[in-house]
């Protein structure tokens, strides 16, 4: 099922041409593999990182487009969307027609433990904390570097 929800949404990315509808589409598809990645592992670690990351790259450029292109119209062609109809039925019928029960999802496996551990080891926890302190240091620059009456880049008279 979300398998099939994920090939549709890249089938309606690729008809999309205004860049807060492919914004959009693009948290959907992150949602949905992330999911799915949460259902292949038995925890959900993993599935919350790519979430939070993806939602706060699209919130950037959410607010970028919103600051560049705010009246933009959405305009969708209707020989796109017949494609993507079309396309859609042809998929559903396809994964009906495939059986599902060698893939088993759900099996844990003790890597799968190890490799949630090794992200905050000993060995790594130099290195972790030497990112979040260059991610803080650059955080800051940046936001002393951008001066406060030149922050928007269309300026509003």
């Amino acid at each position: 099922m979300l398998l099939s929800f994920m090939i549709a949404i890249s089938f309606i990315l690729m008809t999309l041409n205004h860049p807060l509808s492919m914004g959009l589409i693009l948290i959907i598809q992150t949602l949905i593999v992330s999911s799915i990645i949460g259902y292949m592992m038995t925890s959900f670690l993993f599935s919350y990182i790519i979430i939070i990351i993806m939602l706060s790259g699209a919130l950037v450029l959410f607010i970028y487009m919103a600051s560049v292109a705010s009246n933009e119209k959405f305009e969708s062609p209707i020989k796109n969307s017949i494609i993507v109809i079309f396309v859609l039925f042809m998929m559903t019928y396809y994964l009906n027609s495939i059986n599902f029960k060698y893939f088993n999802f759900n099996k844990p496996t003790a890597n799968e433990y190890v490799s949630l551990i090794k992200i905050f080891n000993t060995m790594t926890s130099n290195l972790t904390l030497l990112m979040i302190i260059y991610l803080l240091i650059t955080m800051i620059v940046v936001s002393n570097i951008a001066k406060t009456n030149k922050g928007p880049l269309r300026m509003k008279i």
